[in-house]
């Protein structure tokens, strides 16, 4: 029986970006949840326009923050309402590979990992990222070497991939922007969790 796929959107203020979003995202997900967290604009309207268009699509909202940011409840509030066998995150603004989740999918089957983070870096195919953000990307990524033993490469990328059946293991906590190493660091050191990241073209 093929596994079902679930894809979690956190969105703020996405309206103007989902269309694309939706329109790149491939056949093999058969669950798109957009969770909007704390939207000024009409992201809520503008996913329930796409939802009567794309039967996949579901809409919720989740409102708390943790100082002023809920990217972390939004998460875990999709992670909650998902029904797929394999979750796969990403941001709402269309910076993520998604035309890739069948691919890492099928690797994440294939060597029977539990948990994947797609990883930036090296940069591929052009993408640029400001040079304030791979700075801090690669002071956070030597923190947790130093912290934790992982040798991660990517300590802040929004896009994994990774079994439903794990999600309580996780023992995530993080409502805000603090989800995202979090979530790395608890599958890494989680010795039931099978851990690795995945080279993506952003």
């Amino acid at each position: 029986m093929k596994n079902s796929i679930s894809l979690i959107l956190p969105c703020r203020n996405e309206a103007n970006n989902l269309p694309d979003v939706v329109q790149s995202i491939p056949d093999c997900v058969d669950e798109i949840i957009i969770v909007s967290n704390k939207s000024l604009d009409n992201t809520v309207e503008a996913g329930r326009q796409l939802a009567a268009k794309d039967a996949r699509i579901k809409i919720i909202e989740d409102n708390r923050t943790l100082g002023g940011i809920g990217y972390g409840f939004a998460l875990m509030s999709g992670f909650k309402a998902a029904t797929g066998d394999i979750l796969t995150c990403g941001d709402g603004d269309g910076n993520c590979p998604f035309q890739q989740i069948g691919e890492i999918a099928d690797f994440l089957l294939a060597n029977n990992y539990d948990f994947i983070s797609c990883n930036r870096y090296p940069l591929q195919g052009g993408t640029k990222i400001p040079f304030k953000l791979r700075l801090g990307v690669a002071l956070l990524n030597w923190e947790i070497r130093l912290l934790y033993a992982i040798p991660i490469k990517d300590a802040l990328s929004g896009m994994w991939v990774f079994k439903k059946s794990i999600v309580e293991e996780l023992h995530l906590t993080a409502g805000d922007w603090n989800l995202s190493p979090q979530i790395k660091i608890n599958a890494a050191t989680n010795p039931h969790i099978n851990f690795t990241e995945y080279s993506i073209a952003q």
